[in-house]
């Protein structure tokens, strides 16, 4: 999708007279700004951090949406998320590029104003918020599960029977939980989130190696899966491969299935910072779109890749959660190391997301800066919120219809567009402006929608 890069005389002046007292000129940007260009910025290496933006716990969640989609329309429908996700990405971009700050709140505010800013941080931070509740929920269960695989599968071979005989006890539950948000919280003191770098290559490491356990123990699941669930005269529990009509069902799983693939792709208040690198940068425009296309095409492939592999080793009746699966053939080590690796990556990813939360918090009600106290009672408070939620309520499918529906929509597609209108030189009756808003109103419709089908299943 080609940019609208101002250029003729007219357009050059309605921005210079509409934003130049907030952006300053874009060519003194580039010479004072020089020194600011990352010599380790490469295309390459921003990509991989847009990559590791993406992943999440949503990468184990697929099966369950491909028996409602059918296996090839959600890989269809993800790569056009994929699109509208680099679209939107694009877009802020192009606003970064003619902006002195390299902050999403403060070009917000300068752009759209006070109420905007207001509500994006607001978006935001519980955005990151449900996220850290969600991955409490994760550690918990993998937790359990790697507990129950190295001690007590002889005692309850079902981790059903385990979880409802210890595991969800409210004397084990909660002890355990206290004590591993205390070591959360601990861990989200850090200041310094470089001292985190290695998590990436812990969650790339068991992103790759789950799937890779998955794939080999296939026919084990296969067989596993048809036994427990198919039955020749019932057509729900045949194979999807293409019948996007169970989508449409009274619960109408399409929305829930994109706000899903929306939260799955969730990165872009983490452009921001990767085009710092490249802003001050010769061509660092053109380079960050490079960087943009080749982030999304590794985290679509892998998202496909997921979804062909968690769909045909169990596509009658897809588990939650991948990981979750139970191990094949009494002990099964490498499952076993599986649940751990995805546990630890949650652990140390878990302080990354509420760096942002802190982040935030300071820039807008504290200038930037949080008193030593203030840090210790806030990060205490927040974590501890988040793991009394968390422990009574566990449904991550809820979780991820909540975030990339109510959430994500907003912050990651609307408020883009809305900069990228205000700041493009053309009146906003341009019928490219049209069909930009229209777009995201229509995603944000999506959204909204998924959230409030889910809000309507919990009641019910």
């Amino acid at each position: 999708m080609s940019e609208e890069i101002l250029s003729d005389e007219a357009s050059e002046k309605i921005f210079n007279n509409t934003v130049e007292s907030d952006f300053g000129k874009v060519e003194e940007l580039l010479d004072n700004g020089k020194e600011k260009a990352s010599s380790n910025t490469t295309i390459f290496r921003g990509a991989l951090m847009i990559t590791n933006i993406c992943f999440g716990v949503t990468l184990f969640t697929f099966a369950s949406r491909a028996i409602h989609f059918g296996l090839i329309w959600l890989i269809i429908f993800c790569i056009i998320v994929g699109f509208i996700t680099y679209w939107a990405m694009i877009r802020a971009v192009y606003v970064s590029s003619k902006n002195t700050s390299d902050d999403y709140s403060e070009i917000t505010e300068k752009i759209l104003g006070k109420k905007w800013r207001y509500f994006l941080n607001f978006s935001i931070i519980t955005c990151h918020y449900g996220i850290m509740m969600m991955y409490m929920v994760m550690i918990y269960s993998l937790l359990g599960r790697f507990i129950h695989a190295v001690g007590y599968t002889s005692d309850y071979p079902d981790f059903d029977n385990f979880s409802e005989e210890i595991w969800s006890r409210a004397y084990i539950k909660f002890p355990v939980y206290i004590g591993f948000t205390i070591g959360l919280s601990f861990m989200c003191l850090i200041k310094d989130i470089n001292k985190l770098n290695f998590s990436a290559y812990i969650g790339v490491f068991s992103v790759v190696y789950s799937l890779i356990v998955v794939l080999i123990e296939c026919s084990g699941y296969y067989k596993d899966s048809k036994e427990k669930y198919y039955k020749e005269d019932d057509e729900s529990t045949h194979i999807n491969w293409i019948n996007l009509g169970k989508a449409f069902t009274s619960k109408l799983e399409f929305f829930k299935g994109i706000a899903s693939l929306i939260c799955a792709t969730g990165c872009l208040p983490g452009t921001f910072p990767i085009y710092v690198g490249f802003k001050y940068q010769k061509d660092g425009y053109k380079k960050m779109k490079w960087t943009c296309i080749l982030g999304m095409l590794m985290t679509i492939s892998i998202y496909v890749l997921s979804m062909v592999i968690s769909f045909i080793t169990n596509p009658f009746q897809p588990d939650d959660v991948i990981i979750y699966r139970k191990s094949k053939g009494g002990n099964d080590i490498a499952m076993t190391i599986a649940k751990l690796c995805v546990t630890l990556s949650l652990v140390f990813t878990y302080p990354a997301v509420y760096f942002v939360v802190r982040l935030i918090v300071a820039n807008s009600f504290t200038k930037g800066h949080i008193s030593k106290k203030f840090n210790i009672l806030y990060t205490f408070i927040s974590c501890f919120i988040c793991s009394i939620i968390a422990s009574v309520y566990d449904k991550i499918l809820n979780y991820l219809n909540y975030i990339g529906g109510f959430l994500m929509v907003y912050n990651g597609y609307l408020i883009p567009v809305l900069l990228y209108i205000k700041i493009n030189g053309k009146p906003f009756t341009y019928w490219k402006n049209i069909l930009e808003l229209i777009g995201g109103i229509i995603i944000c419709l999506i959204g909204t929608i998924a959230g409030i089908l889910t809000i309507i299943d919990d009641i019910s």
